[in-house]
């Protein structure tokens, strides 16, 4: 059964990591973009403004989030002389999760016209080595939608270092200057009482806020809206497939993943 448990983490990481890619590389590129479109030349000099890959992922981050589903891109640096005014910040920070739900639902079109060309790809319910050609295409573009759904439901929570609170203090800032002050002398604290209650509390204490909820619900009606019908089970690579017992029927599901 371990065997099996190996096996699907690779299958997941095979199907995954192209998403996470192309996710990260989009999110981190448009943030650049705004920066620069406010004369802020920090982004290009870095070598931010492009679409290369290796230039806005972080291995390290990149390894968390496929062992333990949490992981990071390289944050875009800007330089507060050019962007000056709370709504050129909350637009700075809303730039990358908004451009991960566009590439989503970006993915749920072109998967819509994977289905119509060959409609028996929606009877591979699992992603597996031993797909034909058009399932592999299938499997890849859903873990993709999935993955920049995720980025976009998750970077908007409001705490810092995320995205949302670059939005919640460039559009609020200047009314409860205060607050805002006292939550970024408070960050870290904040940061690790908000993993708490939405990773550790339910995976371990079945209480707390799951993350997983919104998650789910969002990328369920984009692809009611994009692909149509219902959404396959999803699913993400972290170590929690290897340390636990293979559910029943994994190796019988692997090894025969299209079925009708």
């Amino acid at each position: 059964m371990l065997g099996s448990n190996v096996e699907f983490y690779l299958v997941l990481l095979l199907f995954a990591v192209p998403g996470i890619v192309v996710g990260f590389t989009i999110h981190e590129y448009c943030h650049a973009r705004v920066a620069t479109s406010y004369g802020d030349p920090t982004p290009r000099a870095q070598g931010r403004l492009s679409f290369n890959p290796a230039n806005q992922i972080d291995p390290l981050g990149l390894a968390a989030l496929v062992l333990i589903g949490l992981g990071f891109a390289r944050p875009v640096q800007y330089n507060p002389l050019y962007v000056r005014r709370g709504g050129q910040r909350a637009w700075l920070s809303a730039a990358g999760p908004l451009s991960n739900l566009v590439v989503a639902a970006g993915l749920g079109l072109v998967l819509r016209l994977v289905i119509l060309t060959d409609p028996s790809v929606q009877f591979c319910f699992l992603p597996s080595f031993d797909l034909p050609l058009a399932g592999y295409l299938y499997w890849i573009l859903i873990e993709a939608f999935y993955v920049n759904v995720i980025l976009f439901v998750f970077n908007l929570i409001p705490i810092p270092p995320l995205d949302g609170y670059g939005v919640a203090e460039g559009l609020f800032g200047s009314h409860a200057p205060s607050l805002f002050q006292w939550i970024d002398r408070n960050r870290m604290g904040i940061l690790l009482a908000a993993l708490f209650l939405f990773f550790v509390l339910p995976n371990f204490f079945n209480s707390g806020f799951s993350i997983s909820g919104p998650i789910f619900a969002i990328a369920d009606w984009i692809w009611r809206a994009a692909v149509g019908g219902q959404m396959p089970q999803p699913f993400f690579p972290n170590l929690t497939y290897l340390i636990s017992s293979a559910s029943p029927g994994l190796a019988t599901a692997l090894a025969n993943p299209c079925f009708g």
